[in-house]
């Protein structure tokens, strides 16, 4: 009869986690690497402990870290490959993946590691954590980011020991998925890392829930870009159904300004040239006048992107990619008033990846949706 029972009770805890499982794999999840349980932080996002999803490496807690989930970890003292696995996600479906990484001196070695993160065995990012994380505050952490479609209903996070005196360590990872035609001039096989991933005009970090696939916009601004100014549109809302990414509304209500202006700095992390994905995103902040128009081309390193000049929209937002082209750390965005243009260029948004497992789709140079014609740090670096 005991052992009825035990048995009974094993297969309804299978079945709470397999529903458990179901239900992280539509919404995704978020896991607090060191730790162990659940909590429901200040979002309403619930995080779960690692148990179950990794078998080795040591957890601590750092004393005086008050923040979840940054003041736990697990650190990998033995072992070149150590793994997280069966993450729950939606097969073939483009899903953002990111990784924390919060040292605040942990092992009490004064000495950041440097370290890969693999994520699915496919897609290989390389983290450096920098000495001013010593002394950095617990709103400032090293993050990865990668999104890939998923060829199986879990995933896994492997980091890989680079160097024989350094640790790897992992504070917590977090699993979106996108809606279905975000991202889709990925490949099936390819992978997106980013490198930066900036909303113009803003003055505060801006993630979920205000974007609720948990994108991190990091705010810049005519404090950045001397000569340029920052605007706030005057329309009550932003359609953004026309930009396939999906921007946050309210990164589509700030914008940045000037007379044709060069964007350098796209933290690509060498001077040899990698591909790379590149979107852009418009809305145009004021309702125009009958005599009044705005268009202007963007160009990467000569080659413009989009096939035709944009034309931001007023409430509506414009998208803009261009992939299947080589830049690097020494790339420039420029940006060039059209000759039957009266008004002073703009930008609202930014991203830029490298792409993982590249295949060359010989796209040309990207595309545009949403726009009038159409009726589209160091990535381990925050703050």
């Amino acid at each position: 009869m005991e052992s009825g029972i035990l048995l009974l009770a094993f297969i309804s805890t299978l079945v709470i986690v397999h529903q458990f499982h179901i239900i992280q794999a539509q919404e995704g999840i978020s896991i607090d690497c060191g730790t162990t349980g659940s909590y429901v932080d200040s979002n309403n996002v619930t995080w779960v402990g690692d148990n179950g999803f990794v078998t080795t490496g040591e957890s601590i807690n750092i004393t005086d870290v008050v923040n979840k989930p940054i003041n736990t970890l697990r650190y990998f003292p033995t072992g070149q490959t150590n793994c997280y696995t069966n993450i729950p996600a939606t097969k073939g479906r483009n899903t953002l993946v990111r990784t924390k990484f919060y040292y605040k001196n942990y092992d009490e070695n004064y000495s950041p590691p440097s370290f890969d993160v693999v994520y699915d065995g496919k897609h290989r990012d390389s983290i450096a954590i920098t000495a001013d994380s010593l002394f950095s505050d617990e709103e400032s952490f090293h993050y990865s980011e990668v999104i890939f479609a998923p060829a199986n209903e879990n995933i896994s996070v492997c980091l890989v020991r680079t160097s024989p005196s350094d640790n790897p360590f992992i504070s917590s990872i977090e699993v979106y998925r996108f809606d279905a035609g975000m991202y889709d001039d990925l490949g099936p096989e390819e992978g997106l890392i980013l490198y930066k991933r900036n909303a113009y005009g803003a003055t505060k970090l801006i993630s979920y829930p205000l974007d609720p696939y948990s994108r991190l916009w990091f705010p810049k601004g005519s404090q950045d870009y001397p000569g340029l100014i920052d605007l706030t549109t005057s329309a009550t809302s932003i359609d953004i159904t026309g930009a396939l990414n999906k921007p946050p509304e309210i990164v589509m209500t700030k914008a940045m300004s000037g007379d044709g202006f060069t964007m350098s700095g796209l933290n690509l992390p060498s001077s040899t040239p990698l591909p790379v994905y590149l979107a852009l995103y418009f809305s145009e902040p004021q309702s125009l006048g009958r005599t009044q128009k705005q268009s202007f081309t963007v160009f990467l390193d000569g080659m413009q992107v989009g096939s035709h000049p944009i034309v931001p929209v007023f409430g509506k937002a414009t998208q803009v990619v261009l992939r299947d082209v080589m830049a690097s750390s020494e790339s420039q965005l420029v940006f060039r008033s059209t000759d039957d243009s009266g008004l002073p260029t703009i930008i609202s948004g930014l991203e830029v990846y490298s792409i993982s497992n590249y295949k060359d789709r010989g796209s040309g140079g990207g595309g545009q949706s949403g726009s009038s014609n159409n009726g589209q740090f160091l990535l381990d670096l925050c703050i």
